[in-house]
């Protein structure tokens, strides 16, 4: 007797799971919750259905987390990751959480992990704590041109080009540190700029006890410099996979993550320990940069 086998359907824990994240989000702006959500496969085109959508909408688009959620009486396997990851990747997800009922097995951790998803047993799930994403936004700077005009007191001589600039400790100047300088002068508007954009600007910066020695010999001292530039301002937002480290006894938990963008790359760490909760960025390639955890406003991290 030939027997079917019904399609697997979240059972009635994971519809409260559902109901739970929309009551959650229901008054959070910017943040919607859909269930039994069909989206185009980015190849043919056809509807494919995920079990929960969260989308967070940002300055630079959607952020879309898909929920798979899996009541079957085995555990979840390799096979279900894999299918589960290919049609996030063909839909559009940015990250992918498998919800099970009975657990995983080890091998398929260990896909999940190597495809970027997240595997949560119920128990979990139902605590919410999994569901706030880390997002790091990161300001890169990029100088297309810095002229310097150097200024002079001149005494009813003048400065025979040409010149060179030199520190009071009698080394030539280099410009060392410029950039630094100008970008902790730029306006406010400018540092909150949300948009990839180009500024135009000038700093004028005091130079006390610098020197400058002429083509003739002549010594003069160096009033000020003009510094006028063109600086390309890009603003990122992505969202970071972190991975999770446990120290012993639990002592000491450790949440990190990688994450390159056109101009740099950032790395986030979370220290957790007895006194509480450490945050820290490192950035190559981007002097400004903000971190927001869950639905919590930016911070900016040492």
């Amino acid at each position: 007797m030939k027997q079917t086998v019904p399609l697997e359907r979240p059972g009635q824990r994971f519809h409260n799971l559902v109901a739970a994240l929309e009551r959650m989000f229901a008054h959070q702006d910017g943040v919607t919750v859909a269930s039994s959500l069909r989206l185009p496969d980015k190849d043919t085109g056809r509807l494919r259905e995920h079990d929960v959508v969260i989308t967070r909408h940002t300055h630079h688009g959607p952020n879309l987390t898909a929920i798979e959620c899996r009541d079957q009486g085995r555990k979840v396997g390799v096979p279900q990751i894999e299918a589960f990851a290919k049609k996030c990747e063909k839909t559009g997800i940015h990250h992918g959480i498998v919800v099970a009922a009975n657990g995983f097995t080890s091998t398929a951790r260990t896909k999940a992990k190597a495809l970027n998803l997240t595997c949560m047993n119920l128990a979990e799930a139902e605590s919410f704590e999994w569901i706030r994403t880390v997002t790091i936004i990161g300001q890169f700077y990029n100088f297309t041109a810095v002229d310097a005009r150097v200024r002079v007191v001149e005494d009813e001589r003048r400065v025979t080009n040409p010149s060179t600039v030199y520190t009071p400790d009698g080394l030539p100047y280099t410009g060392e540190g410029i950039q630094s300088h100008i970008i902790d002068k730029l306006p406010p508007e400018v540092r909150k700029s949300t948009t990839r954009q180009t500024f135009n600007g000038q700093v004028i910066v005091p130079m006390d006890g610098f020197f400058v020695v002429d083509n003739l010999s002549q010594r003069f001292q160096v009033e000020d410099i003009v510094f006028t530039y063109v600086l390309e301002i890009e603003v990122t937002e992505r969202p970071i996979t972190l991975h999770h480290y446990l120290g012993e006894n639990t002592a000491l938990e450790i949440a990190s993550g990688q994450i390159t963008f056109s101009g740099g790359q950032s790395t986030v760490a979370f220290v957790k320990s007895k006194d509480g909760v450490v945050g820290y960025v490192v950035s190559t390639g981007g002097l400004n940069h903000e971190v927001k955890i869950g639905d919590l406003p930016e911070r900016r991290l040492s």
